[in-house]
């Protein structure tokens, strides 16, 4: 199968076009929010303020809060206040930014990368798996577009040319993803010559892309589920233990001691006292806790049996109890 891979010159220049108008754009609001600062420390004013509707909808003026312009594209330096003898960043009072080039670098590889990925998955979606691809002769056009076509040949030895256009356009400010600059971009396509057989290549990608992501999430699933086998294996031990403490308190509560004193609070609280019933109800949780133990004893020894077990979805102490009514 011939995927058909973006030209990486071209890709190049998608990239250094966003960077550097990414950077512009950025450079705009470090250029105001710097005046603005230094305006602010002229006037002896350590913070900003703006005004808004409370909720009996009088306007207030409230302290601008700058914290969240860290998380974007700028670079900002605070001033320092004392708290509790440590000094931090005072994220009422910015002292002045600059564009953060590291940032603005990796927004762009990100906006190139999803453009490039669209255009790939469109002639994709053009090209038949058992196509070959032969020539590429995409290239830069007139201001913003990347024209040209794909040009190769069927499983028969017949030709086909897939023809694209790529245009990009950007959004600024509020209307872009990231509050300054971003890059959208469109596509025009068809095939031309010899028909798209079959499936293509794009939903073969496709296809792949979801069984990988389906096996990602079997394995995980097997990875918990060998754990939980792995837990389930201790339990004829561990319960054995717990079982045995069960069986001699119960059992302790139809000795004669046990019985003694339970026909004394009888008489204590004035009720009638069934001893038969009692015995006969101890003694068949007993014989059921008994045949629990008996099969714990046998899957110490018997792993086939007991991962047979688990794989019926008795697989936890709770599970296991409740089978047996314990």
């Amino acid at each position: 199968m011939t995927q058909f891979k973006f030209p990486q010159n071209l890709a190049d220049h998608l990239e250094n076009e966003i960077y550097n108008k990414l950077i512009a754009s950025v450079q705009t609001d470090v250029d105001k929010y710097n005046s603005m600062w230094a305006k602010r420390e002229q006037e002896g004013r350590t913070f900003h303020t703006k005004k808004k509707y409370n909720r009996r909808d009088e306007i207030v003026e409230e302290k601008i809060y700058w914290y969240s312009l860290t998380k974007g594209l700028l670079s900002i330096t605070f001033f320092q206040e004392d708290s509790y003898g440590q000094m931090v960043n005072d994220y009422y009072r910015p002292w002045h930014c600059k564009v953060n080039l590291e940032a603005c670098f990796k927004n762009a590889r990100q906006q190139r990368d999803h453009a490039v990925a669209l255009c790939e998955q469109r002639v994709n979606s053009h090209l038949a798996i058992t196509d070959e691809v032969k020539i590429n002769t995409l290239k830069l056009g007139k201001k913003n577009l990347i024209e040209g076509f794909v040009s190769g040949v069927t499983a028969t030895n017949e030709n086909f040319k897939i023809y694209l256009q790529m245009m990009w356009n950007y959004r600024y400010g509020e209307n872009s993803a990231n509050g300054y600059m971003t890059q959208y971009v469109q596509y025009r396509s068809d095939r031309r010559g010899a028909r798209q057989e079959g499936k293509s290549v794009q939903q073969a990608i496709t296809d792949a892309d979801r069984q990988a992501k389906r096996d990602e999430k079997l394995a995980i699933q097997n990875e918990k589920q060998m754990a939980k086998w792995a837990k389930f294996q201790k339990l004829p031990v561990v319960m054995e233990k717990w079982i045995d403490k069960e069986i001699k308190t119960l059992a302790a509560i139809i000795s004669d001691e046990g019985l003694a004193k339970i026909r004394l609070q009888a008489q204590q609280m004035n009720y009638e006292f069934d001893e038969a019933w009692k015995i006969k109800s101890i003694t068949k949780d007993i014989e059921t806790h008994n045949a629990l133990r008996n099969d714990l004893r046998h899957w110490q020894n018997d792993e086939t049996g007991l991962k047979s077990l688990f794989d019926k979805g008795i697989d936890t102490r709770n599970k296991l109890k409740e089978m047996y009514g314990v």
